[in-house]
Parts: structure tokens; C-alpha cells; sequence
């Protein structure tokens, strides 16, 4: 079993949070510092002025005993516990994935909304599109992947389900909160 003080834990998690904040800066989203202390920390996640979510971080002392300290991460419904061991520790960077795919989604909603003039709905995981046509309703995904990024479209068709229209695929130096925007931007005239 391995032996872990609580600042070791937290250096770890904000060495991973760290790698992940700098591809987020690239995007427009930033993590102000609200408070930090040694094991502990509170961050607002933010696109421009426009609060996304909190993130907070705490690594304490398990329960029941064990040498290994418990990390949590909080924000909002992305809520992620687990201790140290080894094989629990890729769980750590999987969060950071996942949290990154709601924060583009939450990043990308108003200011395409703004762009398109159209109403676009957020629903947990994903944004749909409305329009005033037969099967009329868009379904778009965001995905983190190793070396990018993927927008996924698919289209409500009466009688098969969601049908995959396109998917985008990026690199991570590309911005996906404005790609989305400039989809937004376009879609009636791809629509036509």
C-alpha cells in the first residue's frame, strides 16, 4: 500500500487541475482563485466575466483508518471521490476531462445564442437546437479526446431516432467555443 501525506495529494491534483486550466486559459475560460490553504481549495470557473461553475478541491484523511488520503472535487453536478491508490488515480484526469466537456457546453451556450439568433437549449450534457421545420430538432455534443476535440451533430428524424449529421473534429490548440459559435452562425445556411 502506498503512504501519502494530504500535501502530496494536493500537489498532485493541482498539478493535473494546472495542465488542464492552461488548455482552458487558450479557450477563454479562466479559474480565478477564490481561496486556497494547504489541503484545500475554491476556484469560480469563468468565460469572460460569466461565472460557469465553482470547483472545489479538498484532499482529507480517509475513513476507516488507511494511510491513504480521500480526494474530492466538487462542481456543481460533476462530483468525483476517491482515494490515492494508484489504480483509483486516473480517475483524477477523467474528471478534469468530463468537467472540461460541461464547461465548453456552458461556455458556448449564451454567446451562440447571441451570434444565431436562435433559441438553443442546454440540457446537462448537451445543446439542442429547435428549428421550425419537419424532424426539426439538432442534438450537438462536445468530446474531449487525447490530441482534440469533437463536436458531435446529430438530427431528430421521425421513425429512426438521432441520426449523426457531422462530427468536427480539432485539435486542442483550436478554440471550441468559437467553433460552435461560427456553427450557430451558419446553420440556416447549411439548413437550406
Amino acid at each position: 500500500m502506498e503512504h501519502w501525506n494530504l500535501a502530496e495529494a494536493y500537489a498532485e491534483v493541482k498539478k493535473v487541475m494546472s495542465e488542464f486550466a492552461e488548455m482552458w486559459q487558450s479557450w477563454g475560460i479562466s479559474a480565478e482563485t477564490i481561496y486556497e490553504k494547504d489541503t484545500e481549495g475554491l476556484w469560480l470557473l469563468k468565460y469572460g466575466e460569466n461565472v460557469l461553475r465553482p470547483l472545489h478541491i479538498s484532499v482529507t484523511p480517509e475513513r476507516g483508518g488507511t494511510k491513504l488520503p480521500l480526494i474530492s472535487l466538487v462542481s456543481n453536478e460533476k462530483v468525483g471521490a476517491f482515494s490515492t491508490e494508484a489504480y483509483n488515480r486516473r480517475y483524477l484526469r477523467s474528471y478534469f476531462e468530463r468537467l472540461t466537456e460541461y464547461l465548453v457546453l456552458e461556455a458556448a451556450h449564451a454567446p451562440a445564442i447571441a451570434k444565431a439568433k436562435l433559441h438553443i437549449r442546454k440540457s446537462s450534457k448537451h445543446l439542442y437546437l429547435d428549428l421550425l421545420v419537419e424532424d426539426g430538432m439538432l442534438w450537438f455534443s462536445f468530446y474531449l479526446r487525447r490530441k482534440g476535440w469533437t463536436w458531435m451533430i446529430k438530427r431528430w428524424l421521425r421513425g429512426q431516432g438521432w441520426v449523426l449529421v457531422s462530427k468536427i473534429y480539432r485539435p486542442l490548440n483550436e478554440n471550441p467555443i468559437e467553433s460552435f459559435v461560427g456553427i450557430m452562425d451558419n446553420i440556416g445556411l447549411a439548413l437550406l
